[in-house]
Order: C-alpha cells, then structure tokens, then sequence
C-alpha cells in the first residue's frame, strides 16, 4: 500500500497538471483474515490506509464480510469512501444493511459519473454471517441501472467483485455500463477487453498493478470517443511513499495493543472456565 500510494501520488499530479479529472476506485477484498493486522481490526486497518491515499469508493469484497455484520457495519462507518454492494440485502430490505450504499455519484463540471458497486455471490457462508441474502447482480442492476440515467449519469462505473466470467456476461446482457473495474478472480487482462459498449479491466491481486484507465469524453454527448490503459507494476522498485509508511507503523503498533487485549481476554476466559 505504501509502495502504490508513490504511483498513486504521481498519477494525481499528473492528472491535476494536465488539467484532468481523477477517481480512484477499488474494487474490493483489500482485507484478508490471514495478515494479523487486517484479522485483528476486522479490516479497519487496511481501511485506513485506503482511506489516507486518497480512495473515493470500494466494492465489498468477500473478505471485508467475513468478521460479520456488525463489525462490517463499523467497517464502513470507519472511512470516507462509500463501500458499495448493490445486490446485498437484509432478510426484510430491499437497501444495502445500515453504513453500505447502492452506488455514490461524482460530480465534474456538468460531467455526472455514477459508481456502482456489487459483491460476491458465490461464497454462501458471506451472507450467512452477514444475516443478508444475495440478489442476482443483473437483477439489482437491470433496475438500477436505467433509474441512474434517468438521475443524469452520463457515465456510469461497476466496481465488480463478482469475477471476470460474470462481468462479461453481465456487459453484454446489461446495456448501459460503461466501465468494469473487477476483482474476485484475480485475473490480469493486459488490455481491457470490450464487451457490447462496455470496457471491463481486471489485474492481479495483492496491489501488485496500478491501472490506469483514461477515458475522452464527447464534450456535449459525453459519449466515450477514446480510451486509454495502462497497468504500472508495483514492485520493489517503487519506493514507499513515507507518509504511508509512518501510517502502517502506528497502524500495525495499535493492532499490536488490540492483539494483545484480545489474548488477555482470551486467557481470562480460559483460566475462568477451568476453575
């Protein structure tokens, strides 16, 4: 993340010298249960460090699901950025559980931008341990979808975390989805692959890419005329941006005293029941 957030940083100056506008957007599963740091926040501490480079959305991932709901819904209501999932309900809700949202607009000159997000549906014990029930993605977004243009969306952006098997299919049943950014499968597609009107780009996992997607829009249709990619590797070669590295120390030092809490009450607990 330290590593990323160089390339990142290059990459907003750059947009801000050319006089270009920028999101940055993720799509899901930055946690992961087996690094201790992200096992003993429930996610917050890699949250954080999202949150201070600078990202303005994320998809759910399945990862960010598995400590439960209400840590989930701490999760979300730790950052900035809205956490989207569209096809993620309570039993007896057709909205997104309390602190997710369907979909978050951005707003450039007279240029409106929708992301949408949506998560998983093929990991059952996600929603079980979330209390939710999954809604087909093409069923959230075939409503979805329409009613945002109607909203004024001139471009509109899925954060999948779906995989790229279903994000194609999805692009060619869904009119209406400019843009896929997908995660899940892990799968690195060295140029985005269109599908119908709808551009899908995927990379490996574990941050080891940073893609860059730019897109010229028809100033009066808004209509894509012509897109750009790049993906930059983000290996030992890119030096750590240190004020994200003076994060992961203080990050990893209050895990550290939530580690060792957790494994106090743990050996109370222990002690009590054998007494």
């Amino acid at each position: 993340m330290a590593r990323l957030t160089t390339l990142v940083n290059r990459e907003r100056a750059l947009a801000g010298a050319e006089g270009r506008a920028l999101l940055l957007l993720d799509s899901g599963d930055s946690s992961e249960r087996k690094i201790w740091e992200s096992d003993v926040t429930q996610g917050r501490a890699n949250f954080a460090m999202l949150d201070a480079m600078g990202y303005q959305a994320t998809a759910l991932g399945n990862n960010e699901g598995r400590w439960g709901l209400e840590a989930l819904v701490k999760l979300a209501g730790s950052v900035h950025f809205p956490v989207l999932a569209a096809n993620l309900l309570p039993p007896n809700s057709d909205e997104p559980p309390a602190g997710l949202r369907t979909h978050a607009w951005f707003e450039f000159g007279d240029l409106k931008v929708a992301v949408v997000g949506v998560t998983s549906e093929d990991k059952p014990k996600l929603y079980e341990r979330l209390n939710c029930r999954p809604r087909p993605a093409a069923e959230a977004l075939r409503d979805l979808i329409p009613r945002l243009r109607r909203e004024g969306a001139h471009l509109i952006v899925l954060l999948s975390h779906l995989g790229v098997s279903s994000d194609r299919r999805l692009a060619a049943a869904m009119p209406g989805i400019d843009v896929i950014f997908g995660g899940h499968t892990h799968i690195h597609l060295e140029q985005p692959e269109r599908v119908g009107e709808t551009l899908i780009a995927q990379l490996e996992p574990n941050g080891d890419y940073l893609g860059r997607l730019d897109l010229t829009l028809d100033p009066v249709s808004h209509q894509i005329t012509a897109a750009g990619y790049t993906a930059f590797p983000c290996g030992p070669h890119v030096p750590p941006d240190p004020t994200l590295s003076g994060l992961l120390e203080l990050v990893r030092f209050e895990a550290e005293v939530l580690r060792k809490k957790t494994e106090a009450k743990r050996q109370t607990s222990n002690e009590k029941r054998q007494t």
